[in-house]
C-alpha cells in the first residue's frame, strides 16, 4: 500500500520575522508587512486624526520610518506590532501638533516625497501601482 503524500503547511511569517527581514533590506518581507499591517495602522491613525486623507499621509510616514528604522539593533529586540502601533500614535500626535501649534505645517510636498520614498522602499512604481 502506498504511503500519502505528506503535506506540510508553511509557517506563517510573524511581525517580528518580518521586520528582522527587513532589517536586512528585504524588500519582499517589507510588502508583506504592510500588506498585513497597513489597514490596522491606518485605522488607528484615521481614530487619532480624525481624517481620512491625513491618515494617509501619516500612514505613509509609519511605513517609511519602519523601513528607515528596522536596521537599527533596538528594533529586534521590540514586539514588531506594539512598534509600529509607537511609530503610527507618535507619527498621530506630531501631525496634530503641526496643525494645531505654531510648528510649520509640512504640506502637500512632504506627504508626496515620503509616498515616493514608501514605493521605493516597497519595490513599487508609485502610487499609481499600489493596490
Amino acid at each position: 500500500m502506498p504511503v500519502p503524500h505528506v503535506y506540510v503547511v508553511p509557517r506563517t511569517e510573524s511581525v517580528n520575522d518580518l521586520v528582522h527581514r527587513i532589517a536586512d533590506r528585504d524588500r519582499a518581507a517589507f510588502r508583506r508587512f504592510h500588506r498585513r499591517l497597513v489597514r490596522a495602522v491606518f485605522a488607528q491613525v484615521c481614530e487619532s486624526v480624525g481624517s481620512p486623507a491625513l491618515a494617509v499621509a501619516v500612514t505613509r510616514a509609519v511605513f517609511v520610518e519602519v523601513w528607515r528604522l528596522a536596521p537599527m539593533p533596538a528594533s529586534r529586540q521590540l514586539d514588531g506590532t506594539a512598534w509600529v502601533t509607537a511609530i503610527a500614535a507618535r507619527r498621530a500626535t506630531d501631525r496634530l501638533r503641526e496643525i494645531d501649534g505654531p510648528t510649520p505645517t509640512l504640506g502637500a510636498a512632504y506627504d508626496d516625497l515620503l509616498a515616493a520614498e514608501l514605493a521605493d522602499a516597497l519595490g513599487t512604481g508609485g502610487p499609481a501601482h499600489w493596490s
